[in-house]
């Protein structure tokens, strides 16, 4: 199975600590056709961190989405992220076939922070029709362990994988395609998810960078609680807009404090690679850029233009289509669910 991977529709499903979404996609015009939208509820506790602890509520919530959603298909792009995937962009001599081959697996041997004998490896040649004498290559890989797990866990809700991903290169693979003028310049794309936020810097419409960070959706809703005294339940309605606690502002001022450090650590390692690059740019996804007054937050503090990502910006919407509610209320949590959609080959 490789991780970079056409048919005439295709689902992508973004299995996710908070959520498990859904977006299909038609490839039969010129442009690519939103057919339909869903989400569902993951149930608390079933993953943490992206680690699959209680698989029977996963694959119930898996059932209930697809069958909720009529998809007419029950084969999907997925996509593994966080500690069990790797990527490098490498500079090798340029080679051809299997020299090319054996020299990237002896390369990615040494930059590999697990054995490379447990993983599933590939690798995309960046410059293929330059002729200077270097190449260079997008080193891909993914511990094997996981991705049967994955596999398994979509067979048990009767779902097979057309394509296994990484949530880096899907991430990038929505956003380009939504916001194609973007793909010249520096950009970082914080998904801020329910357990962790991943900053992922993109250069020439290719993912540079990748970094998790252990804070979420969830440690604010905490914050909420413990500033205000509100149960958790309610925190997380407050934070979604649903009213105010006078503990918010205070909360969400720390959560976006704890971004942008974020971001601002990522542009640093990248000018120490790259010396006189910077981020112009800063494009939140996921739950975070759902909350009220968060965009604003970390924009004020990053000091640069930031937005929350439209992944519906540039594909046409089916009439009528299903789940068109949640182009408005949750668009920004469907980036990683639409650019696995968008992976034909």
């Amino acid at each position: 199975m490789g991780l970079f991977g056409r048919s005439r529709t295709s689902v992508g499903l973004d299995i996710g600590t908070g959520f498990v979404k859904l977006a299909e996609i038609g490839h039969g015009g010129d442009r690519p056709e939103l057919r339909r939208v869903e989400m569902r509820p993951m149930p608390p506790g079933a993953i943490v961190n992206g680690e699959v602890l209680e698989p029977g509520p996963v694959v119930d919530a898996m059932k209930g989405l697809i069958e909720r959603a009529g998809v007419g298909t029950r084969e999907v792009v997925t996509a593994l992220g966080g500690h069990d995937t790797f990527m490098k962009k490498l500079q090798l001599p340029r080679l051809q076939g299997a020299e090319a081959a054996s020299a990237i697996r002896r390369e990615a041997a040494r930059h590999l922070p697990f054995d490379i004998a447990g993983v599933q490896l590939d690798s995309h040649i960046l410059d293929p029709e330059r002729d200077d004498p270097h190449m260079e290559v997008m080193l891909v890989a993914a511990r094997r362990e996981r991705v049967e797990e994955r596999v398994t866990l979509l067979a048990e809700a009767g779902i097979g994988a057309v394509h296994l991903d990484v949530a880096a290169f899907a991430l990038c693979n929505a956003f380009t395609h939504s916001y194609p003028g973007m793909s010249q310049d520096l950009v970082a794309l914080v998904d801020c998810g329910h357990d962790a936020t991943t900053i992922n810097v993109l250069h020439k419409g290719v993912p540079v960078l990748s970094r998790g960070h252990h804070f979420g959706l969830r440690g604010l809703a905490e914050s909420v609680t413990g500033e205000s005294g509100i149960s958790s339940d309610r925190a997380v309605e407050v934070i979604r807009g649903d009213g105010h606690s006078h503990g918010l502002d205070a909360s969400l001022d720390e959560a976006a404090e704890h971004l942008a450090t974020a971001v601002e650590r990522a542009a640093a390692f990248l000018r120490t690679q790259h010396p006189g690059t910077g981020v112009g740019r800063v494009y939140l996804c996921g739950g975070g850029a759902c909350i009220p007054g968060m965009v604003e937050s970390v924009g004020r503090k990053v000091k640069a233009e930031t937005r929350a990502a439209n992944p519906f910006e540039n594909v046409v919407v089916r009439t009528g289509m299903r789940g068109h509610a949640l182009l408005s209320e949750a668009a920004p949590l469907f980036l990683l669910a639409l650019g696995l959609a968008l992976r034909t080959s």
